[in-house]
Formats: structure tokens, C-alpha cells, sequence
């Protein structure tokens, strides 16, 4: 992969992760467990992809 497309996918992924961390903190909020779950479970996907990549 090259350095361009590495960092593009680097970016969306913290973007999703930023967006997963939104929406567990309004889950918390609002007391929606389910939701709370999905979402923490993405998030750890996400950081996991990027501590593979080195980011």
C-alpha cells in the first residue's frame, strides 16, 4: 500500500473511532446498554486496525 492511500485509511479510521466515542457517550447518556455495546466493540476493531498499521 502506498503512503497516500496508508494515511487516507489511517484518517478514516480515527474519524470512525472519533465517531464511535460520540455515540458511546450518548448511549451512556441516554442509558441505551445495546448501543453502547455495538459501539464499544467497533471502536476496539478500529483501534485494533490501527495499532496493526503502526499509526
Amino acid at each position: 500500500m502506498d503512503q497516500q492511500k496508508l494515511q487516507q485509511l489511517i484518517r478514516w479510521l480515527n474519524e470512525q473511532i472519533n465517531t464511535a466515542n460520540v455515540t458511546i457517550n450518548e448511549a451512556q447518556r441516554t442509558q441505551n446498554y445495546g448501543r453502547l455495546v455495538i459501539y464499544e466493540g467497533m471502536r476496539d476493531a478500529y483501534v485494533r486496525c490501527l495499532s496493526k498499521l503502526g499509526a
